[in-house]
């Protein structure tokens, strides 16, 4: 493996293991648990090689993770579960590996404010011009909006469009899209989207809002 590769790893092999062992036990045997994990690793190795190439670094990270999940996913449905099964099964690991990343980030915003819809801002102000979803892999445009939301539009995204490839866009929005919701009310705030491409629309329309309720809520993903 690249350099890059291997940083993967060794950033998130061991999240995934026991995000694997903790959603797979009663479903298959532990040891069965054991040799998918190194098998997806060993099939991530053969085929990264082959991904599309990406300009930026963040992009080219976020295309990796999406191999890791059509793998995480193929190698379920080997191991004779249904489609949907693999699909709800492989949302609920990539939730438990997602909202471990994302939170050591959230904590370094409450060094920025209180408040929470204000640390969506700075937070996802940082995503889209810095790292991951820089330009010109992804094509997000910041829109105007009130004191209390946050908004923007996503035109271009390189792992929806990896996961239509592999006519599995179900696969990106049931375990990549929807745990955008579960994570907004970790953070704090109300986010409404009927509109995503993976979903089949044009774009996708992030609307990040001040949360009704008093106290955000420790969610799993749907």
């Amino acid at each position: 493996m690249k350099m890059l590769d291997k940083s993967i790893f060794l950033l998130i092999g061991k999240m995934t293991k026991k995000a694997m062992i903790s959603v797979l036990s009663g479903v298959l045997p532990r040891d069965s648990i054991l040799a998918l994990n190194s098998d997806i690793w060993r099939d991530y190795g053969r085929r990264v090689a082959d991904l599309k190439k990406q300009n930026a670094f963040g992009s080219k990270v976020m295309i990796r993770l999406s191999l890791l999940t059509l793998i995480v996913f193929e190698q379920l449905v080997c191991r004779g579960l249904s489609r949907n099964k693999a699909i709800k099964l492989t949302s609920e690991i990539n939730w438990i590996v997602y909202e471990k990343l994302t939170n050591r980030f959230w904590v370094l915003t409450r060094l920025l404010s209180k408040r929470p819809i204000i640390r969506v801002e700075k937070a996802m102000n940082f995503f889209i011009k810095v790292f991951p979803y820089r330009k010109p892999d992804y094509d997000i445009k910041i829109l105007e909006t009130e004191n209390n939301d946050y908004a923007f539009n996503v035109f271009k995204c390189p792992s929806a469009e990896f996961f239509e490839e592999h006519e599995l866009s179900e696969l990106c929005v049931r375990s990549w899209c929807d745990l955008d919701y579960p994570l907004a009310k970790i953070w704090g705030v109300d986010l409404k989207r009927d509109k995503t491409l993976a979903g089949g629309e044009n774009l996708c329309n992030f609307r990040f809002s001040k949360m009704s309720s008093a106290e955000p809520i420790d969610d799993a993903p749907p």
